[in-house]
């Protein structure tokens, strides 16, 4: 009997390629150069290979294993309404949570839109985002300094996004990231799309903390594309409506959560 061919460097390469943007549901391909310890140029070429054979797609600024829909952003205006009272709820407790200065990086998501608009006129902060309603909410807050991260503006996510907007990030350093989420499981925090995940992702890099702002639906909600592991998370704060079985995954993590009770009276409009 011949003996087993064995899988070529390469071949093993790709393999662990494929692995790692079904795992994420998409990579850049400097994530991949990082994690591989290749060249951008291998990557690209293995990215070539594989998309060729079918195993992946290519999209603007890296590769996906997702559908089409996925690369699309979620839209912000139907997200605000939904689950408003836990959102204001964490909202205001989150503001308690806040550093009294220094820099705090607030994600693009309905909940950190909240947090906005409930800044005390007192509070000294840099603000660092790449949201457009954070950035109009907090218009005329002269006690803010913010710092916009340009890039390309997706209009459904009303959010910048892209090389600019990662470039801008690595440049930075904050206290505090208030980072958004779509869905939370064991697995980690994800969001609807590829562009926004990358986005998470460096911020979370360039974070001192990291707060995460998700009401209970979010831990029965799905999502395709990770943004981060529980790892990254300090801080969870949430609604009352959080189960044993997530608060024990959370507590593995070493995840501390705060829990919020919802009142519905408070609303957000």
């Amino acid at each position: 009997m011949p003996p087993e061919t064995q899988p070529s460097p390469a071949e093993e390469r790709r393999s662990r390629l494929v692995g790692l943007v079904e795992e994420q549901g998409f990579c850049t391909v400097a994530e991949l150069s990082k994690v591989l310890g290749v060249s951008e140029m291998t990557i690209r070429r293995d990215a070539r290979k594989l998309v060729r054979e079918g195993r992946m797609r290519s999209v603007h600024g890296g590769v996906t294993t997702l559908p089409a829909a996925a690369i699309d952003g979620t839209d912000f205006r139907a997200r605000s309404s939904r689950h408003a009272a836990a959102k204001q709820a964490i909202a205001r407790r989150v503001i308690e949570l806040l550093p009294d200065g220094g820099a705090v990086a607030f994600d693009a998501g309905t909940t950190t839109n909240a947090v906005a608009n409930l800044l005390p006129p007192a509070l000294r902060l840099q603000v660092v985002t790449a949201s457009l309603p954070i950035i109009n909410t907090l218009l005329g807050k002269e006690n803010l300094d913010v710092i916009s991260l340009g890039g390309t503006l997706h209009q459904s996510s009303q959010s910048f996004a892209g090389p600019m907007t990662l470039a801008a990030i690595r440049e930075l350093r904050v206290r505090t990231l208030l980072l958004a989420a779509s869905s939370v499981t064991t697995e980690g925090v994800y969001c609807g799309n590829h562009f926004d995940a990358v986005s998470k992702r460096a911020l979370v890099d360039v974070a001192d903390e990291v707060i995460l702002l998700a009401d209970s639906s979010k831990f029965a909600s799905s999502a395709m594309v990770r943004a981060c592991s529980l790892d990254d998370v300090d801080v969870l704060v949430t609604d009352d409506g959080l189960s044993d079985e997530h608060r024990a995954a959370l507590a593995a993590h070493h995840v501390k959560v705060v829990t919020v009770a919802v009142d519905e009276d408070h609303a957000l409009a």
